[in-house]
């Protein structure tokens, strides 16, 4: 999630989100296809056309698509391989949201509110 969240940054999670935030919130959700901890940017909401290679998608009440806000070339210069979001395991069900990541607290030079991005 560079450069939005560093690794080192100690976040406030609200684990009491019953819905998908809004459209540029950072959530930590449970990967679906690995059960693995992730944080990810809401990058259309329930209901949103997403545009695909092939056409488009519409969102179920339910699901969010997340992104990954670092691009594929920096992910790649750095080694990383290709992002792990919702391009490859498409629309995240509701069921695997654990919170919206609302706050840093540490370390004391990035204490501050997350932006949501638009």
């Amino acid at each position: 999630m560079r450069p939005a969240i560093e690794p080192g940054d100690w976040l406030l999670v609200d684990p009491t989100t019953a819905h998908w935030p809004r459209r540029g919130s950072v959530v930590v959700i449970r990967e679906p296809d690995s059960d693995i901890l992730a944080i990810k940017r809401v990058a259309a909401s329930p209901g949103d056309r997403v545009e695909l290679d092939r056409g488009h998608l519409v969102l179920g009440p339910d699901e969010a698509w997340l992104l990954s806000d670092a691009s594929d070339a920096d992910l790649m210069a750095a080694g990383l391989g290709q992002p792990i979001d919702s391009r490859r395991y498409g629309p995240v069900p509701l069921d695997c949201l654990l919170g919206r990541a609302w706050f840093r607290y540490a370390p004391l030079g990035r204490i501050g509110p997350i932006a949501a991005r638009r």
